[in-house]
């Protein structure tokens, strides 16, 4: 009886372990989604850098040509924070009306994950898919791809 009772009690230990590392790793992502946002709308630049991964990480901006996508470039991070961080601040009427929802987030192995998530800043909705990777403990976007809904 005892050895059924310990077993019962690793199993409960292990599931309980299990399930506050997902949960964890979740407020963990959502953070950095967060970060995204918060830096995006209030053009801050620490809470971007927070949010990327600033060395490698890629956002795909599509090429137009006649007001259609002909195909997609690179664009660095690296590159865009600044931009992003330094325009012009957001009226207080505009902040009230932005918002952010997570639509989708999947998590492979606490080491990726992919996130769908709309974004509204004034009259525009982005809606984003984004990579994140866990790099030095720390998870960062790693990779952007976006439509625009007006």
């Amino acid at each position: 009886m005892l050895h059924k009772i310990t077993i019962l009690f690793f199993i409960t230990f292990s599931i309980s372990l299990v399930s506050q590392n997902k949960q964890s790793t979740l407020q963990e992502i959502e953070s950095t989604i967060n970060n995204y946002y918060d830096g995006y709308i209030y053009r801050d630049i620490y809470k971007l850098n927070l949010a990327f991964d600033t060395v490698h990480g890629t956002m795909k901006v599509p090429i137009k040509e006649d007001g259609n996508i002909t195909g997609y470039r690179n664009a660095y991070f690296k590159d865009l924070i600044p931009i992003w961080g330094n325009r012009k601040k957001l009226t207080p009427k505009v902040l009230k009306n932005c918002t952010l929802t997570i639509l989708n987030l999947d998590i492979v192995d606490d080491l990726i994950a992919s996130a769908k998530i709309s974004m509204k800043v004034d009259k525009v909705t982005y809606i984003d898919i984004l990579s994140l990777e866990k790099i030095n403990n720390y998870w960062k976007i790693t990779n952007k791809i976006y439509v625009v809904r007006k």
